[in-house]
């Protein structure tokens, strides 16, 4: 079944939402969507600068030589530590956050020294190791099972107690690409992660409005509490979760929120803010992280510069601190996880640094915002559309670069989007399964469409070239020059009598249908023979047979093809009585050229030479003879299966060498053996006639015209002869000179 190209769009358009939509339901997709598509937007975005209020001591292989300690953070002396604290506290920065975990007992003296420093400090936020743990349980049927189990394991207690507050970290483990972080971890309750708990300390000065605001629209007093006293003894968590935990049960709060924070009357730095806490907590559990570029791209200072030091103090007041391990080299990284900005030396991001970056994002207020569900499938709706329109509309070449142009100009939207707004539209899913299906389907029936238009295209021009010539222009449209090839070849023309008395007789309606029946009775003949249709002009057809080489076969095709035009003329003749066409046929073979004839706009592919022109005198002489099928001698040479007798030479009209002339066959008579008495008393005659015996060779035709008094040949020579008994013609050579067409 061929389908419109409209049919064709509209089945390619489902095609291709049907199999965009299916496969983005598939797991694998959506980590190729992250894996590869993320990628994409975030290298065309190129690097970010950090906020500057984001500061990450490490732990690293140089703080270690620096200290001569081994490059085992785990048995360094944690009175490093505590000198650290004081130094962070004396240089005025605001919050101080651990991506370390003092899971174990040391030094006495060294743990007190730390948890002195850091309850001195009293901006310390300490990291809880969030660890699986297997359960053996036993149903009320006694059935014995065992269940894993998420429990924090917090630091030693000397130390924990000391803190602000603790916080599980949980990142995935390498090569699992870490894409986004956990804000609050379902595994531990809904308990604030460690970025997020260092942010709401780092902008505790604000809680206290946002919770104000949060009670008027409730109407409930969501936790008894001094607003000095937030931040003490690991209340903030528990605040935390219980606001994260009433956004997830009042979901139209959020936007009675953004209402309230819109109108309230304070600067825009406090609004920006408080919609910022909003986005923490009415938000989804995790949130995708907006890197800001490779290793170290946010500001990092090593452990020993902060301690031996004083100028790096300078520029860490107010700041939000992390300390944890991150390393200059892959090899020495105890911390790394792989990212969507590891570098090619496989420098992965450090936990720590992955930490205050997503720090970072919650104080500007940015992430990276995938799309829903629904507004996922929406976009594939619309490339899909957007693809199909374009196959409707472009052909053949222009089809791919259409298709490339409109993909390009849709990862350009996507870049602009997620440089600008963060907005994560989906890469892979239109890149590498829309525009390939369209790409594919629409290249193949693009083929298919322009092979069968080729083919039409061919089969048109068929009717007015040969077949050579048709297959050359299609190879190549520009090959048009003019002039053409030397050939060797026979040229066949026809001419029809009564042909005027009849286009008098009726419309051109008429006419142009009868006509079309009377060339098809001639075009038959020639194409099974071979040949090919040159010219018709009026009644007059001329056909040609033509090779580079002198071709024996070639000749024989076309005597074959006139004498079958005699039998299909007769046929037609018959068919339609009273508008009879009888027709003469003259044959000549030799050189011609067979190319390009025109000027400016328009040419004609056609033979030219002198064979043209004699081929047409040739059968003009033939309603001269009273044949219906004459041909020179050169047609006939070397061929000998073809009754023919020789009529004479002559000096056709605008020539000067005789031409040997041979009628092909003898319609008017009916058997072989008349045909051959015919012939032999014809030759008889014709010698005669050549050697000027006028009276004798006239005696002679006249007798043959009385057992035969249809010949035309007999009849011709008879009239010759009479006229020359009385002027004989001067130095006559045998050759009969025609002054008339």
């Amino acid at each position: 079944m061929r389908y419109s190209r409209l049919k064709k769009t509209i089945l390619l358009f489902m095609v291709t939402i049907i199999v965009a939509s299916g496969l983005s339901l598939l797991p694998v997709v959506h980590d190729s969507e992250e894996d590869l598509g993320l990628s994409w937007l975030f290298h065309a975005r190129g690097l970010r600068s950090a906020p500057d209020s984001v500061i990450v001591i490490s732990i690293d292989k140089s703080s270690s030589r620096h200290f001569n300690l081994p490059n085992l953070a785990r048995k360094w002396p944690r009175d490093l530590h505590a000198r650290l604290i004081d130094r962070l506290n004396k240089a005025g920065a605001r919050v101080v956050a651990f991506d370390v975990h003092f899971k174990d007992a040391k030094d006495r003296q060294q743990d007190l020294k730390l948890a002195e420093a850091i309850g001195a400090s009293a901006n310390v936020v300490l990291f809880s190791f969030l660890q699986k743990q297997v359960v053996e349980a036993r149903d009320i049927q006694g059935r014995e099972s065992r269940l894993v189990v998420d429990e924090l394991v917090p630091p030693i207690s000397v130390i924990a107690d000391a803190a602000v507050a603790l916080a599980p970290n949980p990142l995935p483990k390498v090569p699992v690409k870490v894409s986004q972080f956990w804000k609050f971890v379902p595994e531990a309750g809904d308990a604030p992660t460690l970025p997020v708990l260092a942010y709401q300390l780092y902008l505790l000065e604000y809680l206290p409005s946002f919770i104000d605001m949060l009670s008027t629209l409730t109407d409930m007093q969501l936790m008894q509490y001094e607003p000095e006293r937030i931040g003490s003894n690991n209340r903030l968590p528990v605040l935390m979760t219980a606001l994260h935990e009433l956004f997830v049960q009042q979901p139209d709060l959020r936007q009675r929120m953004r209402e309230r924070i819109a109108v309230v009357d304070v600067t825009a730095d406090v609004r920006r803010n408080l919609n910022n806490l909003l986005a923490l907590y009415a938000g989804p559990p995790s949130q995708y992280i907006s890197y800001y570029g490779p290793a170290r791209s946010v500001r990092t200072i090593p452990f020993y510069q902060v301690l031996e030091s004083d100028q790096y103090l300078e520029g860490l007041r107010d700041k939000l601190v992390f300390i944890g391990f991150s390393e200059h080299r892959q090899w020495e990284q105890q911390d790394g996880f792989y990212s969507v900005f590891s570098n090619e030396e496989g420098l992965d991001i450090s936990g720590v640094e992955i930490t205050a970056a997503a720090a970072a994002n919650l104080l500007e207020g940015v992430s990276v915002r995938p799309m829903t569900l629904g507004m996922h499938f929406l976009v594939i709706l619309l490339v899909s559309i957007m693809l199909a329109i374009i196959y409707l509309r472009s052909r053949g070449v222009w089809l791919p670069l259409a298709l490339f142009g409109v993909a390009g100009l849709y990862f350009l939207l996507a870049w602009q989007l997620f440089a600008y707004n963060g907005l994560w539209l989906p890469l892979v899913v239109p890149l590498l399964i829309q525009l390939p299906v369209v790409l594919l389907l629409g290249m193949t029936w693009n083929y298919q469409e322009l092979n069968r238009e080729r083919k039409n295209i061919q089969r048109a021009f068929g009717y007015y070239l040969p077949e050579t010539e048709v297959n050359r222009l299609a190879r190549d449209i520009t090959s048009h020059d003019l002039g053409g090839q030397l050939m060797h070849g026979t040229c066949l023309s026809t001419d029809a009598q009564q042909y005027t008395t009849l286009s008098e007789k009726m419309t051109p309606q008429q006419l142009t249908t009868f006509m079309n029946e009377y060339y098809e009775s001639i075009f038959t003949p020639v194409r099974q023979h071979a040949g090919i249709i040159s010219d018709v002009v009026g009644d007059s057809v001329m056909a040609l047979w033509a090779s580079p080489a002198e071709n024996l076969q070639q000749r024989e095709q076309a005597v074959k093809a006139a004498i079958a035009i005699v039998d299909s003329v007769a046929v037609f003749n018959q068919q339609h009585p009273g508008n009879e066409l009888p027709t003469r046929i003259g044959l000549h073979y030799g050189v011609m050229v067979i190319g390009n004839v025109g000027a400016v706009d328009h040419y004609e592919y056609r033979a030219v030479g002198d064979i043209v022109n004699t081929t047409s005198r040739i059968e003009g002489m033939s309603k001269y003879l009273g044949v219906r099928l004459l041909a020179s001698a050169d047609v006939l040479e070397g061929l000998e299966d073809f009754d023919s007798r020789f009529v004479g030479r002559f000096i056709l009209k605008g020539k000067t060498v005789g031409l040997p002339l041979f009628e092909i066959g003898a319609q008017h008579i009916a058997t072989r053996a008349e045909r051959t008495q015919l012939w032999q008393q014809f030759a008889a005659a014709l010698a005669l006639f050549q050697q000027g015996l006028w009276t004798e060779a006239g005696a002679a035709f006249e007798q043959i015209l009385q057992t035969y008094p249809h010949d035309g040949p007999s009849s011709f020579y008879r009239h010759y002869c009479e006229q020359n008994r009385f002027q004989p013609p001067e130095n006559w050579q045998g050759v009969i000179h025609m002054q008339d067409k």
